[in-house]
């Protein structure tokens, strides 16, 4: 490989731990939001969503796009 590939994938590596450290981030945030707020979280549930639209709408409610 050349000096330009190696760049490219150390590039490559770089971003894979960006995402896996915003990923982290992102869930122990939920975790301490529903451990904080399960009321809010158990409204969501009696209305009929799903883990995920709960998942969203805790970071909606924190200012966090995904």
């Amino acid at each position: 490989m050349d000096l330009k590939n190696n760049i490219h994938i150390d590039r490559l590596k770089q971003l894979e731990q960006i995402k896996d450290s915003r990923s982290e981030f992102i869930e122990n945030l939920l975790a301490a939001f529903k451990r904080d707020h399960p009321e809010f979280i158990e409204h969501l549930k009696e209305c009929g969503l799903d883990e995920e639209e709960i998942r969203f709408c805790c970071l909606e409610v924190l200012g966090i796009e995904r």
